[in-house]
């Protein structure tokens, strides 16, 4: 079983590597995979706070694959929005952060010997 400085750990390497790969222009240095990776370590334990892990039956809905393709869904929805102001720039970023850590921390519990319920 996967403990939370696994879950956050995985998570702010994932999320911190994919928003430096998907960085438009590599040449100008930017905060933003730091950033990413730090609000990923924040919430890659997320789905424990929504369903603490009291007993090892404790992955209900929040902890299932439905639950992760209603994530996956949200991600992509936040990836195509054209945000105009910053608070939408910062709403975006966060939100696609957040839903990036949610995901990692699903995966990592889908590879433990309990994996996760479908609903």
């Amino acid at each position: 079983m996967s403990s939370g400085a696994a879950h956050r750990a995985g998570a702010a390497v994932v999320v911190g590597g994919i928003a430096l790969y998907a960085k438009k222009d590599r040449d100008q240095p930017t905060a933003q995979p730091l950033l990413a990776g730090g609000l990923a370590w924040l919430s890659g334990t997320l789905p424990d706070i929504l369903e603490p892990a009291h007993h090892p039956n404790h992955r209900q809905f929040f902890h299932s694959l439905a639950f992760a393709g209603i994530v996956v869904h949200g991600v992509y929805q936040a990836w195509k929005w054209e945000p105009e102001t910053d608070l939408q720039k910062s709403l975006r970023f966060a939100g696609m952060a957040v839903g990036g850590a949610y995901l990692v921390h699903l995966a990592m519990d889908s590879m433990t010997p309990k994996r996760l319920p479908i609903i």
